[in-house]
């Protein structure tokens, strides 16, 4: 066993015991701590798309979920989101307004989801009205000793079939696109050259960090 497979499972033994519960391969949490964003679930056909990943990100859950929440910089993160509305917020339930764009030969999907919170813990997401058919997924957020372990899980199906290869692409490129932009974001890459490559992944904008402008 050479020095860098003796700290990875020395790192790996110390995120299970910050996670009870999370996935137990010790492969898995090697993969999670070099970086990672691991696919523990695809599924997509032309009627919809599942997926399930999770990726460990250095940062504490709050500014994670400052992220994911924050309709401002979902333009940064949603690939071809042009319109982010808050109907209500409080606190703990709010209902969002999206209009996503993603290529002309997809339909525009215009919807309103309700996110159910547990501050710092958990996103539950589940649609109310609009042109999808099904829209329902959760986040789980958990802190551990190497940063915070989270959970994505999404279950989409539009109101009509979609190309299949646009299908494939949502979810074996999309999804974990958007994971590594929310890790940069959050500031959570572990270097400025690993944040680098993850602001690289975003499907839209990336506002300058102050010092850059």
């Amino acid at each position: 066993m050479n020095a860098t497979t003796l700290v990875l499972g020395v790192a790996a033994a110390v995120l299970l015991q910050g996670a009870p519960g999370a996935a137990q391969d010790t492969v898995v949490q090697e993969r999670l701590l070099a970086g990672e964003i691991v696919s523990t679930e695809a599924n997509s056909d032309g009627l919809g798309a599942s997926g399930r990943m999770q990726l460990l990100i250095k940062a504490p859950p709050r500014a994670v979920w400052e992220v994911i929440v924050s309709c401002e910089l979902a333009f940064t993160f949603v690939d071809g989101l042009r319109t982010c509305e808050v109907l209500e917020d409080t606190g703990a339930r709010a209902r969002v307004r999206q209009v996503v764009n993603q290529s002309w030969l997809i339909p525009t999907y215009d919807y309103v989801f309700e996110s159910l919170r547990l501050h710092y813990e958990r996103i539950d997401v589940h649609l109310l009205e609009g042109n999808l058919k099904a829209l329902d997924g959760y986040w789980t957020f958990r802190e551990t000793a190497a940063g915070t372990l989270v959970d994505y899980q999404i279950r989409i199906q539009p109101s009509l079939p979609a190309p299949r290869f646009l299908v494939r692409r949502n979810i074996n490129k999309g999804m974990p696109d958007m994971l590594a932009c929310i890790r940069g974001l959050a500031g959570g890459s572990g270097s400025a050259v690993l944040e680098r490559r993850d602001l690289g992944r975003c499907p839209g904008p990336v506002s300058p960090a102050p010092a850059d402008q």
